[in-house]
């Protein structure tokens, strides 16, 4: 009776951690190529990210689409690994896309073309953000995904806005991508 009794719970056991076995490699997968949550640090993407100032908060709690993290455009947030530190992921706005010109935030005025390949990176709270002002145009390789929304806190649950570029700064490209870098083709400066 009780030797029976142990081995049927001593084989469910096995057959639980079996099945759970199976679709660990398929969370996995859904967690690396579709889509993840992400809890935000600092301040440089206030007021959109981390604007409540309470003492518990640690930071915004956020839904990652990574499915389609190569179909960002200006004014999309999305995620990226830093080109200056090992391991260290930052969150920022895609100011400009290859081919644009960019003015930097302090500088003498001029103008950045944004390589192929790479894009333009600034956080929203321009004094308290380390980004493409300070390490330039990233390779777009970097990009892990697009921020799709804000889950937490829930008084400011809901999509992230996509927000244009400011136009005193970013001089968008006029020609499809594959037309910009053609060895033939001169892009005018406007």
């Amino acid at each position: 009776g009780g030797m029976t009794q142990v081995l049927s719970l001593s084989e469910r056991s096995k057959r639980f951690f079996l099945d759970v076995a199976r679709w660990v490699p398929v969370m996995l997968a859904v967690q690396e190529y579709v889509g993840t949550v992400r809890q935000t640090e600092g301040r440089s993407m206030q007021p959109t990210m981390n604007s409540t100032r309470a003492w518990w908060r640690i930071g915004d709690l956020l839904l990652l689409d990574r499915w389609h993290a190569r179909s960002y455009e200006r004014g999309d947030v999305v995620e990226l690994l830093s080109p200056c530190e090992v391991g260290a992921v930052l969150i920022k706005r895609v100011i400009g896309v290859e081919g644009d010109l960019v003015r930097p935030r302090c500088g003498d005025g001029s103008l950045v073309r944004v390589p192929r390949g790479h894009v333009w990176v600034e956080g929203d709270n321009g004094p308290l953000s380390h980004d493409s002002n300070a390490f330039g145009c990233v390779p777009a390789g970097l990009v892990q995904s697009r921020v799709a929304a804000k889950i937490l806190p829930l008084s400011e649950a809901g999509a992230i806005e996509c927000r244009p570029p400011p136009r005193d700064r970013v001089i968008p490209s006029r020609y499809p991508r594959d037309e910009i870098w053609g060895l033939n083709h001169v892009v005018p400066v406007s």
